[in-house]
């Protein structure tokens, strides 16, 4: 979805910039034929905001969590688990000087700003442009994260989206406590 606006969508006020991203993948045994194999159970990214708080994003696709490893300076876990050293799509574009200056040249951040309340997705808004003209894009929020940290852009989360999260938690345990 591509939206042009003059202003900034936001103010200040409204968001939190992260300062580090972290991304899992934790994995349970499956017995096959009575051979142990891994199996990805739940993938995972945490941002760390700058207000002291973790805003984090469940079910982020594989490949997604591979390459912020690989950025990061971290062994990814298709490697260590499978031996398996075949390169993707995204290993393509963060060797490629060009094109990841053609896509951070004109990224200024990315926003992760919205949330579906009947899917409970994320979105994130990626804004392009100079000056006063910005493009939004709406994106999946891992994905934007990850050209956020290709392209060395800054991150923000909407700060409602954060504490809306934060409640969810606190809830969820407080019904385990009960138990």
């Amino acid at each position: 979805m591509l939206r042009q606006n003059i202003l900034s969508e936001y103010s200040d006020e409204e968001l939190i910039k992260v300062y580090d991203v972290e991304a899992s993948i934790t994995f349970i045994e499956a017995i096959i034929d009575g051979i142990p194999y891994p199996v990805p159970q739940r993938t995972l990214i945490t941002c760390r905001l700058e207000d002291g708080r973790e805003f984090r994003l469940y079910s982020v696709p594989i490949d997604i969590v591979e390459m912020i490893r690989k950025i990061k300076g971290y062994d990814t876990y298709m490697e260590e688990e499978f031996n398996d050293d075949r390169e993707t799509l995204y290993d393509i574009i963060v060797t490629t000087p060009n094109a990841i200056e053609a896509l951070g040249k004109h990224l200024r951040r990315v926003v992760i700003d919205t949330i579906n309340p009947e899917t409970y997705t994320y979105s994130a808004t990626a804004e392009f442009g100079e000056d006063k003209m910005i493009i939004r894009r709406k994106m999946i929020p891992s994905h934007a994260i990850l050209l956020a940290l290709i392209t060395h852009k800054p991150i923000y989360i909407r700060k409602v989206l954060v504490d809306q999260q934060e409640e969810f938690r606190e809830e969820s345990e407080e019904d385990l406590d009960i138990f």
